[in-house]
């Protein structure tokens, strides 16, 4: 395992992880694909894959096919799908290599496929995509059936999945999203099924029922504990897996009016305590977050001045006794109190997602087991486990 050395830091309990997974498994009652792009939302492919795999997922599931090749070194063997197809004959050849099950919605793009294969003596896998509403990638409905149909017949290209992507599912009002379901039911009355049928992410599994030929689902931010929407909390109990900390890397007593940051944008209203703590938007901390509030002695204390990149500034003046060395949370709990991945995102006016992923490789992940780090993640060594 390679030493963790730095202080700031994302700890992901694996633990929580697997009870997300198995949460999912036991609302949806179908395969699920684990779904760890963008480097497992920020948490680290390998090690949730892995975890997901052993809680009982059935796939896995990444954006692009050099996400999967690095996945490959860990994962070897696991039906593995590449969410946005592959473009580049580059990206083809390598699909083909590594038995990736890759995404197509035209017959040009699986012909490509099945050429690569055959140059390669073997059969490549697809996942038939339609586009049901959400107007992004995947054949139009009225040509979806004639496509697959054409696809299928194709050698070198065997199907093992259809789906479809759900674009309001994490809303209140879900009439939008059935009618998506109900074309989607129409694309299937016209063929026979694959082995896979999917259409839910996070937000379809916890606010629909599923219906009778799903045969998987696509969670995401479930496997991660970050709920889709505020109102689908209690549908699907989950537990945060990422806390994020720091420490206090200096403590200044200045007067009032000291500027703080560049372009002394903040200054301070009385004398007072500046905390500086080594973590900023080359980390992942984004320079809009300037309301937001990290932990320190148990206390939300708000950032001042502009987000640097390797640094933020923090006014400690009403907590006593900080000082170098003291812990500081950005995501997670101290002394009772917690701030989420939704508190920060709040903070400058965006969604758990984009905080969770925005989190840079230069800060160490640390994966545990029962409070035990079992492997490490760093930006010198990569993934390492114990």
């Amino acid at each position: 395992m390679t030493a963790v050395i730095r202080s700031t830091v994302a700890d992901v309990d694996l633990d929580a992880v697997e009870a997300n997974v198995r949460a999912v498994r036991e609302r949806a009652k179908v395969d699920v694909i684990a779904v760890v792009k963008a480097d497992g939302y920020g948490h680290g492919a390998e090690a949730v894959a892995a975890t997901a795999i052993d809680a009982g997922a059935t796939a896995l599931a990444v954006a692009t096919v050099e996400e999967a090749m690095v996945l490959r070194r860990t994962r070897p063997r696991d039906p593995l799908l590449v969410l946005l197809g592959a473009q580049e004959q580059a990206e083809r050849d390598a699909a083909v290599a590594l038995d990736l099950a890759v995404t197509v919605w035209d017959v040009a793009g699986a012909r490509e496929m099945a050429e690569a294969a055959r140059a390669a003596g073997t059969t490549a896998a697809v996942h038939f995509k339609v586009d049901t509403g959400l107007t992004r990638l995947g054949a139009p409905l009225a040509e979806a059936a004639e496509r697959y149909r054409a696809i299928a017949g194709l050698s070198g290209v065997r199907i093992e999945g259809v789906f479809t992507h759900l674009a309001r599912a994490d809303e209140i009002d879900l009439a939008t999203t059935e009618e998506q379901l109900d074309r989607f039911d129409a694309f299937l009355d016209a063929i026979t099924p694959p082995r896979w049928v999917h259409t839910s992410a996070t937000g379809g599994i916890a606010s629909l029922a599923p219906r009778a030929r799903v045969t998987a689902v696509r969670p995401g931010l479930a496997l991660y504990g970050l709920d889709a929407a505020p109102h689908l909390a209690e549908r699907l109990t989950l537990r945060p897996a990422l806390a994020w900390r720091s420490k206090v890397h200096r403590v200044a007593d200045v007067p009032k009016g000291t500027g703080v940051s560049y372009g002394h944008e903040y200054r301070l209203p009385r004398d007072g305590r500046i905390a500086t703590v080594p973590v900023g938007y080359g980390d992942g901390l984004s320079r809009l977050a300037r309301a937001a509030r990290l932990l320190v002695r148990g206390a939300a204390v708000p950032i001042v001045g502009r987000v640097a990149m390797d640094h933020v500034m923090l006014d400690v003046t009403d907590v006593a006794g900080v000082q170098a060395g003291d812990e500081v949370v950005l995501i997670g709990t101290q002394q009772g109190t917690t701030l989420t991945a939704d508190d920060l995102a709040r903070s400058w006016g965006t969604i758990n997602y984009e905080v969770v992923t925005a989190i840079k490789p230069r800060v160490p992940r640390r994966y545990l087991r029962g409070g035990r780090v079992v492997a490490t993640k760093t930006l010198a060594g990569g993934y390492v486990p114990c």
